[in-house]
């Protein structure tokens, strides 16, 4: 394959792997211990806030501590995985 070719694609999987886990992340509340939306679903219900195993409710929102790496941790994904399709798709020498 061309250079200009491998580039894209290598571009491409790295935007589509990045967003993906993003979206995947977002989706399972990564970013929250306590999210905002389990707080008014429990208020909702007639309760204080979210009540956790150890007894103690809730009625803020928490936030992960590992919530500001997130970002990193999905460019780093999509780099490494546009390495590996730039890397796969090289001319191989016979």
């Amino acid at each position: 394959m061309s250079l200009p070719v491998r580039l894209v694609l290598a571009l491409v999987v790295a935007l589509a792997v990045g967003f993906g886990w993003m979206t995947l992340d977002n989706r399972r509340g990564a970013e929250w211990v306590v999210s905002p939306e389990e707080i008014a679903a429990a208020k909702a219900d007639g309760k204080m806030g979210v009540e956790n195993d150890r007894g103690s409710v809730t009625v803020l929102p928490i936030r992960s501590e590992t919530a500001d790496v997130l970002p990193f941790k999905w460019a780093l994904a999509g780099v490494a995985a546009g390495a590996v399709v730039f890397a796969a798709t090289r001319r191989r020498s016979a």
